[in-house]
């Protein structure tokens, strides 16, 4: 740890360098995806998500996780009559998928759209302090909308899949 002295020293140092090289460096920290994990360390995620806006997500991927029965081909063929592209989604159907998803990559990304929930497991790497993955997902800043899929329960069918796609468009959550 750094004394008094030493910590203004090295403050004045690193003023210097981001002064010269600030683009630079948030140009390389952008391409590498570090840029969220710097904003958390220094305690600021609201930055990003300030400076990407709400818009940023419409045209994003759409990630559908969580245990179904459903195939796969059936979900993109839903998909596809609403005319999205296969590649437009990540599916992660199996019900432990979502204990070992990193849904850190999706924080304050520009890439992501929505999270498209089923039935999955409370625990996983992600949950932190909140009673589930999904709690820490809606509640966490930075992260897309978070839906739910099926009207009594948790459920990926074809047609809860549809009908969220559906409500998702009408509510200009995710564009076409």
């Amino acid at each position: 740890m750094l004394d008094t002295n030493e910590l203004s020293l090295f403050e004045a140092k690193l003023r210097n360098v981001l002064d010269e090289r600030s683009e630079e460096i948030l140009v390389k920290l952008n391409r590498d995806e570090k840029l969220t994990e710097l904003v958390k360390l220094l305690g600021i995620p609201e930055l990003l998500g300030d400076v990407m806006g709400d818009e940023r997500h419409r045209d994003g991927k759409i990630v559908v996780i969580g245990q179904t029965s459903t195939n796969v081909d059936i979900l993109i063929g839903v998909a596809k009559n609403f005319g999205f592209q296969k590649d437009r989604f990540e599916f992660y159907l199996d019900y432990n998928d979502p204990k070992r998803f990193d849904f850190r990559k999706m924080q304050y990304s520009p890439n992501y759209s929505c999270i498209l929930v089923g039935p999955m497991p409370h625990s996983g790497i992600q949950k932190g302090e909140y009673s589930s993955i999904i709690a820490a997902l809606m509640e966490e800043e930075g992260y897309p909308p978070v839906c739910k899929m099926g009207q009594d329960e948790l459920k990926i069918t074809k047609s809860s899949f549809r009908r969220t796609l559906e409500e998702l468009i009408s509510k200009g959550i995710i564009a076409e």
